[in-house]
């Protein structure tokens, strides 16, 4: 199968569910975004008035309730938190994708791995007691524990000296706590095994059971990709893990038709896309336009954001003010099938005003109305009641 440049984007785009008719903002139209997309990650910085896992739902069904996506991750249990490409509200009907990540750090070999598995025999005393309480008490914060670690843990970052959190990180990863709810903007930590419904599906996985099954939701959510941007998508590599089997899912899954080899005009490599994405290729083109989390789904792998779109982009978080070329939080506009620039919006929280501090546009792109309309749906969904453009 041949296709071109657009059609791929096109394909990109729809896949991501940011185009044609948006789904409802509803608790199922969020369930219906979450299963074509697969996971949403998570993270705290708030300065356009939402995190990003608030934001990477609003860009596909407009503005909705976020208390919605609470009602599925802590109520009806649908969704829960655990690392996809990265750290990531997932599906609960994959579990066991990531059931077979949540092993021991003592059964790993790598370097990260040993390190955490001997901190962690240091401090068995300090896992022993959080569990005891947790067992005893039910859903608590990491503040609600007393550090009696043996070892502080060492680091040259944030974590260091934070015993209690980073016990209780592991011990999340492991699969032995979960999240179970907020208290104001503190996590709430459980026993896994009280909290996952019982309908949580359990059977294990071969590798080869697991890849294909992994492969097929991050092709389905990509629309088309290669072999190298699968590999960073959904089971992303980190902490020791990967893809299992993915040469071998890039074997058996062609053969048995579930993927098609693609070619892509003017791109290089053998890119795939998966055979349920076939009608979305016939479909008419409904484009939208809407702003994009700098951590949204279609742009995680920056590679392949400016092979696909011709879109250079970065998170600028962490760049020095001066140095900084679109923004601190610089979202990217999507319009249509193409990526033409960035706004980059503040929440004044006192003042409910949303300060658009720069808009960025790409050489031969123009700020229109539609892109305006984009950023008054953003102001409506943080509850801003003004919009200050810039000068």
């Amino acid at each position: 199968m041949k296709l071109s440049l657009e059609a791929a984007r096109r394909l990109a785009v729809n896949a991501q569910r940011l185009a044609g008719p948006r789904p409802p903002a509803t608790a199922e139209g969020l369930l219906e975004v979450a299963r074509s997309i697969r996971c949403i990650q998570l993270d705290a910085v708030g300065a356009a008035g939402a995190p990003t896992q608030l934001l990477v739902p609003f860009s596909r069904v407009g503005p909705y309730d976020p208390a919605l996506l609470d009602r599925l991750a802590f109520s009806d249990r649908v969704l829960f938190h655990y690392f996809a490409h990265a750290a990531s509200l997932v599906l609960t009907e994959d579990f066991p994708l990531f059931a077979a990540r949540m092993r021991p750090y003592a059964s790993r070999t790598d370097t990260w791995a040993v390190r955490i598995t001997d901190w962690l025999e240091d401090n068995r005393e300090l896992r022993a007691q959080i569990l005891a309480e947790i067992t005893r008490r039910g859903p608590l914060r990491s503040r609600d524990f007393e550090n009696t670690a043996r070892t502080d843990w060492r680091s040259s970052g944030w974590t260091e000296g934070r015993s209690v959190n980073r016990m209780l990180d592991f011990l999340w990863v492991e699969g032995v706590l979960t999240i179970a709810g907020r208290a104001g903007s503190e996590r709430l930590w459980e026993l896994s095994e009280r909290w996952f419904p019982p309908w949580t599906p359990r059977e294990q996985l071969s590798e080869a059971e697991l890849t294909d099954r992994a492969v097929g939701h991050a092709l389905r959510a990509l629309g088309v990709a290669t072999p190298a941007q699968v590999s960073k998508h959904f089971l992303r590599p980190g902490l020791g893990w990967r893809y299992p089997d993915l040469q071998g899912s890039l074997t058996r899954l062609p053969r048995s038709g579930e993927l098609l080899p693609v070619e892509i005009a003017g791109l290089a490599g053998a890119w795939y896309l998966h055979r349920d994405s076939l009608p979305l290729l016939e479909s008419g083109w409904q484009p939208r336009t809407v702003l994009l989390s700098p951590f949204d789904n279609l742009l995680a792998d920056r590679g392949r954001t400016r092979q696909l779109f011709g879109f250079d982009y970065t998170v600028e978080i962490y760049v020095p003010a001066p140095k900084r070329r679109r923004g601190y939080y610089a979202m990217p506009i999507l319009a249509g099938d193409r990526l033409v620039g960035t706004v980059d919006p503040r929440l004044d929280r006192a003042t409910k005003r949303l300060l658009v501090n720069q808009v960025a546009m790409e050489p031969g792109q123009k700020f229109t109305a539609p892109m305006r309309r984009a950023v008054a749906d953003l102001a409506k969904f943080v509850g801003a009641t003004d919009i200050a453009w810039p000068a």
